[in-house]
């Protein structure tokens, strides 16, 4: 099956070689993404060619079909519908783009380009929250949803309807949005939980906590969910090429349970003695991961502390806690500090960060991703995701075959989502950016893509229901049994 369009302005691509000239080269194109590989329902990959032309006409080559559009000016606005068609039948093979421009009535003719289609798809939406780059200011934020397979985003909550509110820490249960939940800071602050159609406000500090509850993850059961409590710091220096630090100050663990509106924890999780951070259960829900350090003085300490992965045995039934932590990467044996662990669906793997120093390596430069085998107990830089820039928060797809991750690579600015197919084996493929319908948006759009989270469908939930229950309610007093 052949789809095309054609263009005004220039003559129509001509057939014969004749007809136009050979550029000899690849075509400069933004967002570069050559050799990448992409899910069969993600929306157009639109790009600009980054060279001097009224027109563009792209030809896309599958082993089943060709998709060709022509396009006015240099940038490309594929149509949806033609696009996950053409994907659709080519799922499993590569596509090769080339590229045709016309300049003074002239056609030049580029080396084609490709991606690979893959056989498994990526879960229908991606959940974030976008922010100034600084993350200083907290006016003007909000969560949001975007249809991976086209260009719609929906509010989940933002600052036009809840001023003066910060928002963050927006968590699913196995990428489901039937249970949900997210923090309020400042104005209104709680913690709301989403239970299907239910919404409600929970207080989260207690008499035996130094504070509320602040980084979550939902057990697969969604009868538990783990959260660290959290002193964060930030710290901006005057002078080098460093713009921020973030710190713990303090940190302990505790898991919620849903049922009985209570916490529990254990001493090996909720100690002066420790900074404990990012919880994250294995997806048999046996087993609670998390990472930690000594605690020692801060902010004086802050370029000489190092977080270790650890993990701990977790009885769903009982909601007991095991008695014996196990060291799964030494901070000190590694020389470097660990945080952010996100376990693969089949359990198999373990995708990290890693940073010179801390647990919030968004400001490190040098922080990069790694995959902890946990068959083996192998520990693997993941050097086609990593770049020269910060490489941070990252989740995974209800599937297991697809990522996504947040990178500072594009201008060492601004944090951008990045996707990526991991195989079977761990082995991940070249990254490509969110794809979006104006190829320009980067070069226009102000904020940070914070906290990229997939979801298996939409979220319904209606932004002023959640407005309507954080102003009303004081919120449900959270009990706490500090051990089971």
């Amino acid at each position: 099956m052949y789809l095309m369009s054609t263009i005004a302005g220039c003559r129509p691509v001509p057939d014969h070689p004749k007809e136009y000239k050979e550029a000899g080269r690849l075509p400069i194109v933004f967002p570069s993404d050559n050799g990448a590989t992409i899910p069969y329902n993600i929306a157009p990959i639109n790009f600009r060619l980054k060279e001097p032309g009224n027109d563009l006409f792209v030809s896309i080559k599958g082993h089943h079909s060709i998709l060709e559009q022509g396009f006015k000016g240099n940038k490309t606005n594929f149509r949806v519908d033609s696009w996950l068609k053409f994907l659709s039948d080519n799922k499993g093979d590569s596509i090769l783009f080339t590229l045709y421009q016309c300049q003074d009535n002239k056609w030049t003719k580029y080396k084609p380009f490709s991606y690979f289609v893959a056989q498994e798809p990526i879960d229908d939406y991606l959940v974030y929250r976008l922010i100034y780059p600084g993350y200083q200011a907290w006016n003007k934020m909000g969560i949001y949803q975007r249809c991976l397979s086209a260009f719609k985003v929906e509010t989940i909550l933002d600052n036009h309807i809840m001023p003066m509110t910060c928002m963050n820490c927006h968590s699913m249960a196995s990428n489901n949005p039937d249970h949900m939940l997210l923090h309020l800071r400042e104005n209104n602050s709680g913690t709301i939980l989403i239970s299907g159609d239910k919404v409600q406000k929970l207080e989260t500090k207690t008499p035996t906590t130094f504070s509320s509850v602040s980084f979550p993850y939902w057990h697969p059961s969604a009868k538990y969910v783990a959260f660290s409590i959290d002193k964060v710091r930030q710290l901006f220096p005057s002078i080098g090429h460093e713009r921020a630090h973030a710190f713990d100050a303090e940190s302990d663990m505790v898991i919620y349970d849903v049922e009985k509106n209570e916490f529990f924890t254990s001493p090996l999780l909720f100690s002066k003695d420790a900074y404990e951070a990012f919880p994250c259960f294995s997806p048999e829900g046996n087993r609670l991961f998390f990472v930690t350090a000594k605690a020692v003085p801060m902010p004086e300490n802050i370029k000489k502390i190092r977080y270790s992965l650890c993990s701990l045995s977790f009885d769903p039934k009982t909601a007991a806690l095991g008695s014996v932590v196990d060291t799964l990467i030494s901070a000190s044996s590694l020389g470097k500090s660990v945080t952010m662990p996100r376990v693969s669906p089949d359990g198999k793997y373990i995708l990290v960060t890693i940073a010179d120093q801390g647990n919030f390596p968004a400001y490190n430069k040098e922080a990069d991703l790694y995959m902890y085998h946990l068959k083996d107990s192998t520990l693997v830089r993941m050097d086609a995701l990593n770049s020269n820039d910060v490489e941070s928060y990252h989740s995974w797809s209800s599937n297991g075959r697809w990522i996504v991750f947040s990178s500072r690579r594009m201008d060492g600015l601004y944090m951008n989502a990045y996707l990526a197919y991991i195989d079977e084996n761990g082995n991940p493929k070249k990254p490509f950016l969110l794809p979006q319908e104006d190829a320009d948006f980067h070069q226009k759009f102000l904020y940070s893509f914070n906290i990229p989270e997939f979801s298996i469908k939409r979220i319904s939930v209606n932004p002023y229901l959640i407005e309507e229950v954080a102003k009303k309610s004081e919120g449900e007093q959270v009990k706490f049994e500090p051990t089971h």
